[in-house]
């Protein structure tokens, strides 16, 4: 008996997921159904490619050198499979995710160039946090996405076109001072992007490595209410200057200086790899577009 795709797509998300449990809900498997297909696995290639914890499944030597080629196999999988189904989405339906600020600073503009240089595409958008675009990519439920967490999937592929904009904001009610210092920031009530957020992560990142722990986090997950939250005063943030323009012109936000830099996370386009003709286009147009909407720091 040979081995088969299910037993290495198997080994594959144990490896990723670091679990049989994950593997098994991230699969629909019964957990005995993953150990019995691991356990398969193994026999076949006479060796061990995990090393077994209660809450862990660690790669072996062996296990590590398997991985790299099943990820090659599942490639070739996902490549076959695609032959006889996949049209050209640039001519067709095009599923594109983006997180909610690009949504807000340059998404109408890099459609209306879309549509203009494809007039028959048809546009499917989905607006959500980067963790859930990516798992979007990694299951085939989007073609193209643009955000700022990086997927993993073997079939996406990742390419880099600059850097987020990030800045404390505030409304001058409640922090009146532009320069302030981060145990300053952590007594005031802070608002982030609800979780799993790279915007939350972010936040609690900075002022862990500040030393200290904000009085009073909540979080929300819509940037629009977030603007207009921080712009009456209820909170400070960290956003792109870019989005909220008009509330800053206004002179009800205003730009902090802090001691600590906000570390700036990278924007991706990402794309399933056997999918799209046209995704050079897509990658050059979204880096002009949201470089002029100054929401991008082009690399």
């Amino acid at each position: 008996m040979r081995i088969s795709l299910q037993q290495i797509e198997t080994f594959y998300w144990v490896a990723r997921l670091g679990g049989f449990h994950a593997a098994a809900r991230h699969q629909h498997l019964t957990q005995p159904t993953i150990s019995a297909r691991i356990q398969e696995f193994e026999e076949h290639l006479g060796v061990q490619l995990f090393t077994r914890s209660r809450t862990h499944s660690e790669l072996t030597l062996a296990g590590r050198d398997a991985l790299v080629n099943a990820e090659q196999v599942l490639k070739l999988a996902e490549k076959l499979e695609q032959i006889a189904k996949r049209t050209d989405p640039m001519y067709g339906l095009l599923r594109l995710g983006a997180i909610e600020s690009i949504a807000h600073a340059g998404l109408a503009d890099l459609l209306t160039q879309l549509k203009t240089r494809y007039p028959h595409m048809k546009i499917e958008l989905t607006i959500d946090v980067g963790v859930a675009l990516g798992r979007k990519l990694g299951a085939h439920e989007l073609d193209i996405a643009i955000l700022n967490d990086s997927t993993n999937a073997p079939h996406v592929v990742e390419t880099a076109i600059g850097y987020t904009d990030l800045h404390w904001v505030a409304s001058p009610q409640l922090v009146p001072n532009c320069n302030v210092a981060p145990h300053e920031l952590a007594s005031v009530p802070i608002i982030t992007v609800s979780q799993p957020s790279s915007n939350h992560s972010l936040v609690m990142n900075w002022f862990r490595s500040a030393g200290c722990n904000p009085d009073n986090i909540s979080s929300c997950n819509s940037l629009s209410m977030m603007s207009r939250l921080v712009a009456a005063g209820h909170a400070a943030a960290v956003l792109s200057p870019a989005i909220m323009r008009t509330e800053i012109d206004a002179g009800l936000i205003h730009v902090l200086n802090t001691e600590r830099p906000i570390t700036q996370q990278g924007f991706f386009v990402a794309y399933q790899e056997e999918c799209l003709s046209g995704a050079d286009t897509i990658v050059e147009l979204a880096k002009e577009v949201l470089t002029r909407s100054r929401v991008l720091i082009p690399l």
